[in-house]
C-alpha cells in the first residue's frame, strides 16, 4: 500500500492528468528529453492558466527513494506531480517486473477527477485498481505510443504481462496515438485500426546551426547506449576511421558496450542533461545514428535524428522503420558497412570538416504541433494565441 498520500490539491483540479512512461523525478533529471516529456512540457505551457497538467509518476519503492538524490532542475510551467511511494519491494530477481508490481500501487484519484482527460504513455496503468486507474470512469483517454513493449528486449521476461496491460489500454483508450509504424502496427494487432499515426519531433528554437567543431572530424551520437545499437558495426567504422573522433552521449545501458571505451577514438561521455545537448551538438560534423534494423528494432522513432537536423547537422543512419518517411533532408542512409566510406566522403576537405547543412524543420515535425493534436484528441480548449 502506498505510504504517502498524494497531494489532494494536485489530483483535485487539473486539466489534465499525465502517466509518464517513469515519472517526475526522471523527467527532471533529463531535462523533459523524451516524447512524454516534450508533450508535458508543451501542454503544461499551454494548460498553465487552465489548472495545469498533474504528472502521475509511477509509484516507486521506499527502499529505493530514501537513496536518491533530490532531482535535478524544476517542474516544467503549468505542471505539479504526484509521486507516490510504497512499501512494496521490487523483485530482486528481475527488476522488470517492478512495471507489474508498481501497478497495483497508483495513487487513488477523488471524484472532483473523474471527468479531467488523461494522457498515458505507460500501459500499466491500464491495469491499476479501478479507484486508481486513468481508464476507468468517464474521462476521455488518449494513449500515446513510445515503443513497441511487446517485442522489446528489455520487457522479455514480462511479456506476457506486457500483453495484458496492452490488450487492456488499447480496449479503453478512446484515442490511440503512435509515434511510428511499428507502434501502429502494435495498434492494429490489438484491434485499433483507427489509430493516429504522430511521429517524433523536436523543438527547432532550442538548437544553433552554427559550428564549434574542432579538430578531427567528429561523428557524434546523442543517445542510450545499448541492445539498440549495431555494435559490430560501429567498432568496425571506428577502426576503419582511426583519424576521425566519435563521441557518444549516453548512458551505458549493457555491459558489453563498455568495449567502445578500449577505441583510442572514441569518447565516452556518459549521460548528458537536455539542457547540454544544443551546445553539444555544435561540437559534432556528422549526427550519427547506427541503429539494429529488423529484429532489435523497437517499434518507434528516433527523436535524435530531427534533432541533429535542427542543428544544422548532416545526418548517417541506418534504415530504420520511417527514416525516409519524415520530410528531413540532409539525411543519408545506408548499411553500417558503408557508414565508414559514407563518413570519409563526407569529411573530404582538408581541414576534416563537415559543413553545415541548415535545413527547416517542416511545421508538422515540431513538437509544438504534436501536442496540439494530443489536445485536440482529448478535446481540451484550444490554446490562447502566443
Amino acid at each position: 500500500m502506498p505510504t504517502t498520500r498524494p497531494r489532494r490539491a494536485a489530483l483535485d483540479s487539473p486539466a489534465l492528468l499525465a502517466y509518464p512512461m517513469h515519472g517526475q523525478r526522471k523527467l527532471l533529471d533529463e531535462g523533459y528529453r523524451t516524447r512524454d516529456g516534450h508533450l508535458i512540457e508543451w501542454l503544461g505551457h499551454d494548460l498553465a492558466g487552465r489548472g495545469g497538467v498533474t504528472v502521475v509518476s509511477r509509484p516507486e519503492p521506499l527502499v529505493t527513494s530514501i537513496a536518491r538524490r533530490r532531482p535535478i532542475g524544476a517542474p516544467a510551467v503549468g505542471t505539479r506531480s504526484v509521486d507516490p511511494i510504497t512499501l512494496r519491494a521490487p523483485d530482486p530477481r528481475d527488476r522488470r517486473r517492478w512495471w507489474v508490481a508498481s501497478a497495483r500501487a497508483y495513487p487513488s484519484l477523488p471524484p472532483s477527477a473523474a471527468s479531467v482527460p488523461a494522457l498515458v504513455w505507460n500501459p500499466f496503468a491500464a491495469v491499476a485498481p479501478v479507484a486508481a486507474n486513468p481508464f476507468a470512469g468517464p474521462r476521455r483517454v488518449v494513449l500515446d505510443l513510445l515503443d513497441d513493449w511487446s517485442r522489446h528486449y528489455a520487457f522479455e521476461s514480462i511479456r506476457a504481462e506486457v500483453d495484458e496491460a496492452y490488450a487492456a489500454a488499447f480496449a479503453l483508450a478512446d484515442v490511440v496515438t503512435a509515434n511510428g509504424a511499428g507502434t501502429a502496427d502494435l495498434a492494429r494487432r490489438h484491434g485499433r485500426t483507427d489509430v493516429v499515426l504522430l511521429p517524433n519531433g523536436c523543438d527547432p528554437h532550442r538548437f544553433d546551426g552554427t559550428s564549434r567543431a574542432t579538430g578531427p572530424t567528429t561523428v557524434g551520437y546523442v543517445g542510450k547506449i545499448g541492445r539498440r545499437l549495431d555494435l559490430a558495426g560501429i567498432l568496425a567504422t571506428v577502426a576503419a576511421l582511426p583519424r576521425a573522433s566519435f563521441v557518444f552521449a549516453g548512458p551505458v545501458l549493457d555491459a558489453e558496450y563498455g568495449v567502445l571505451a578500449d577505441s583510442p577514438n572514441v569518447t565516452l561521455l556518459g549521460d548528458v542533461h537536455y539542457d547540454r545537448v544544443p551546445a553539444l551538438l555544435q561540437t559534432f560534423d556528422v549526427g550519427w545514428v547506427p541503429h539494429h534494423v529488423g529484429e532489435r528494432e523497437v517499434g518507434g522513432d528516433v527523436i535524435k535524428t530531427y534533432e541533429y537536423r535542427a542543428a544544422g547537422l548532416p545526418v548517417l543512419s541506418t534504415a530504420v522503420c520511417g527514416i525516409e518517411a519524415r520530410g528531413l533532408d540532409g539525411v543519408t542512409v545506408a548499411d553500417t558497412a558503408a557508414h565508414a566510406s559514407v563518413l570519409a566522403a563526407l569529411a573530404a576537405g582538408s581541414d576534416g570538416r563537415v559543413p553545415r547543412l541548415p535545413g527547416a524543420i517542416p511545421p508538422d515535425a515540431t513538437w509544438r504541433q504534436k501536442a496540439d493534436v494530443v489536445r485536440d484528441a482529448l478535446r481540451l480548449p484550444a490554446r490562447r494565441p502566443s
